[in-house]
C-alpha cells in the first residue's frame, strides 16, 4: 500500500516539476543575469551550484553572472523536487533504495529532455546533486554510491555545443575572409590595412567580450585557437590560389600589413604570446616573400631556423608567383631547388 502511495505520490511530483521547469525555460531571456546589489548576489549563490571566481569584495555592483536567470530558478526548482521526495522518507517507509531509484529516474528523464542551456553550470549542478542525495537519505541507509545519467548526458551535449560554436565561428570566419579584395599586382602600397581585416578582429573581440563572455577560460581559449588557426590558413590560402598568377612587392606588402595587424591584435590579448604560434606559419610565409634573400628558403639549415613553419611546397610556389614580376633568377632557381627540399 505504502508503495502504491508512493508511486503516486512521485508522479505527481514529476508532474509538478516538469511544468515549472519548461515555465522556467520556455520564460528565460538567455541573456547573463544582471545583480545589481550585494544581497541580491548572495541570494543567488546560495541557491545555485555555483563557485564565483573572485572573492566578493572584489565585486562591483552592478555586475553580470556567467549564466541567465533559468539556471538558479532551475536550482531551486530542482532542491524542492529533492526535498520533497525525501520527505516520505521516514520511520514509516524503510525503502531508501525504492526512493534513491525513483528520484534517480525521474531526474534523469526531467533534466535530459529538457533544452540544455547553460550545460557547463548544469553538469556541475549534477555532480553536486549526486553527494547531495547522498548526504540527503538515511544516516542508516546501506545505500551505494548514486550516479545521475543525467550528468554524463550534459556532458555530451556540452561537447556537442563546444564543437558547434567552433563550426559557427569557423563559417563566419570564411565569410569575412571571402570579402578580401587584394590586388595581387597593385600600384602603390595601402595606407591601412583591408576592412574585411579589420572586421575580423572585431568580430574576433566582440564575440569574446560578450557573446561567449559566460563559457569557461579553458573553452575560450580552445574557440581562439581554433579560430586563429583557422583564419591563418584562409589568408593563407588567398596567394596560394590557382587564380593568383602573378604577386608583385605591392600586393605582398598589402598582405604583410594585414598580417601584422592580426598579429598586434593578437598579441594584445590575454595570452597573447601563446595564441600568436597560430600565426607562425602565415606570417613567416610574408617574412619569406618580403626577403632581400629568397635563397635562404633552400639551404635547409637557414630555413629551419628562420621559416621552419613554412610549408616546403607553398614556400616556392609563393615565390614562383612573385618571382615572376621581379628576378626571373630566383623563379628559376626555385623550380631547380624544389625536388630537394
Amino acid at each position: 500500500m505504502l508503495q502504491q502511495l508512493f508511486d503516486k505520490y512521485a508522479q505527481l511530483l514529476k508532474r509538478r516539476f516538469s511544468e515549472d521547469f519548461q515555465e522556467i525555460v520556455s520564460t528565460d531571456d538567455y541573456m547573463p543575469m544582471a545583480i545589481n546589489s550585494l544581497s541580491d548576489y548572495e541570494k543567488v549563490v546560495n541557491v545555485s551550484w555555483f563557485t564565483p571566481d573572485r572573492p566578493v569584495e572584489e565585486l562591483t555592483f552592478p555586475c553580470v553572472l556567467p549564466f541567465s536567470q533559468m539556471y538558479p530558478l532551475c536550482c531551486i526548482d530542482i532542491r524542492n523536487f529533492l526535498n520533497q521526495f525525501y520527505f516520505f522518507l521516514d520511520d514509516h517507509f524503510q525503502h531508501s533504495d525504492i526512493i534513491d531509484e525513483t528520484l534517480r529516474k525521474s531526474l534523469d528523464e526531467l533534466l535530459s529532455e529538457k533544452i540544455l542551456i547553460n550545460l557547463e553550470h548544469f553538469e556541475i549542478a549534477c555532480r553536486e546533486l549526486e553527494q547531495l542525495l547522498i548526504r540527503a537519505r538515511s544516516s542508516t541507509s546501506a545505500g551505494g554510491p548514486l550516479r545521475l545519467n543525467a550528468t554524463e548526458e550534459f556532458r555530451n551535449n556540452k561537447k556537442t555545443a563546444e564543437k558547434r560554436i567552433f563550426e559557427l565561428v569557423n563559417s563566419k570566419i570564411d565569410d569575412l575572409v571571402d570579402t578580401a579584395e587584394y590586388d595581387w599586382l597593385a600600384n602603390e602600397v595601402p595606407t591601412e590595412p583591408s576592412n574585411y581585416m579589420q572586421t575580423l578582429t572585431r568580430y574576433l573581440s566582440n564575440i569574446m567580450n560578450s557573446t561567449l563572455l559566460g563559457l569557461p577560460r579553458e573553452i575560450k581559449e580552445l574557440i581562439y585557437f581554433d579560430a586563429l588557426s583557422h583564419a591563418a590558413e584562409k589568408i593563407l590560402a588567398l596567394p596560394l590560389s590557382p587564380e593568383v598568377r602573378h604577386i608583385n612587392g605591392h600586393g605582398v606588402s598589402a598582405l604583410a600589413q594585414d598580417v601584422n595587424y592580426l598579429t598586434e591584435f593578437v598579441g594584445s590579448l590575454e595570452n597573447g604570446q601563446m595564441l600568436r604560434e597560430n600565426l607562425d606559419e602565415l606570417q613567416q610565409t610574408v617574412n619569406l616573400m618580403q626577403s632581400d634573400n629568397h635563397e635562404e628558403f633552400f639551404d635547409i639549415s637557414i630555413r629551419n631556423k628562420k621559416y621552419g613553419r613554412v610549408d616546403v611546397l607553398n614556400g616556392p610556389m609563393l615565390l614562383e608567383k612573385y618571382a615572376v614580376t621581379d628576378t626571373p633568377e630566383i623563379k628559376m632557381k626555385s623550380q631547380n631547388n624544389i625536388g630537394t627540399l
